[in-house]
């Protein structure tokens, strides 16, 4: 029996391939800690791609290129991200050890993680898609999760699954997750962010502030698109 080089089982083992390469690449791209961001937004502008089946061929000239692109913004995303995660850890220690346990503190909490949520759920796959201001993607990125809250809670509530199918269960699905952990949740979150992503570029300028403009297709860099 000879295979096709189309048939599915081709094609879905070549993705796989490419998933975990670029699993590689965000581990190694990551290793300067301040470029997670910058991993992340490079992870997102294949995946996103591939979740339209039309990645390109060039998965290691892609992502490096993606990376060098984005360290402008993918820097201060990963700075912001930290300091907020260190003030959210900061509030619950105060309210968990002061006396009294002050509510304050715990509403503090709850209030930079939801922001935190609202914000970088989106924000990175925007940064992949779109030429546009860190300042514009994270308010469009704040919008999105609004005007798609109940996609976007069912978002959130699957990558928190699959966080805690590899962090939590066994020790075994643990190491499996640093070889296909961090794409999967990528791949994930662009197979539903797409569809989003089509609708907001087919309805044009939005009437609540949105401003979705410069698709990165329309400016190629180190021949990604």
């Amino acid at each position: 029996m000879k295979l096709r080089v189309d048939s599915p089982i081709i094609t879905v083992g070549i993705k796989i391939t490419n998933l975990l390469i670029i699993n590689l690449f965000w581990w190694i791209g990551c290793l300067p800690i301040v470029t997670i961001g910058t991993s992340t937004i490079a992870a997102y502008s294949l995946t996103l791609k591939m979740a339209e089946d039309s990645e390109p061929s060039a998965i290691t000239k892609a992502f490096w290129s993606a990376w060098i692109h984005n360290l402008k913004h993918g820097i201060p995303l990963t700075l912001i991200f930290a300091f907020a995660c260190y003030s959210a850890w900061i509030s619950w220690q105060i309210f968990d050890q002061v006396d009294g346990n002050p509510m304050i503190f715990l509403v503090m909490t709850l209030i930079i993680i939801l922001l935190l949520v609202m914000h970088y759920l989106y924000v990175c796959p925007l940064e992949a898609r779109y030429q546009n201001s860190l300042w514009n993607n994270l308010h469009n990125a704040r919008r999105i999760f609004a005007r798609f809250f109940l996609r976007s809670l069912g978002m959130l509530v699957m990558l928190v699954a699959q966080f805690l199918l590899f962090t939590q269960v066994t020790p075994i699905l643990t190491y499996i997750g640093l070889f296909c952990g961090p794409v999967l949740m990528f791949y994930t979150t662009s197979q539903i962010i797409m569809p989003i992503f089509r609708k907001l570029e087919k309805d044009g300028t939005a009437s609540d502030g949105m401003s979705i403009t410069g698709n990165k297709d329309d400016h190629e860099y180190g021949g990604i698109y």
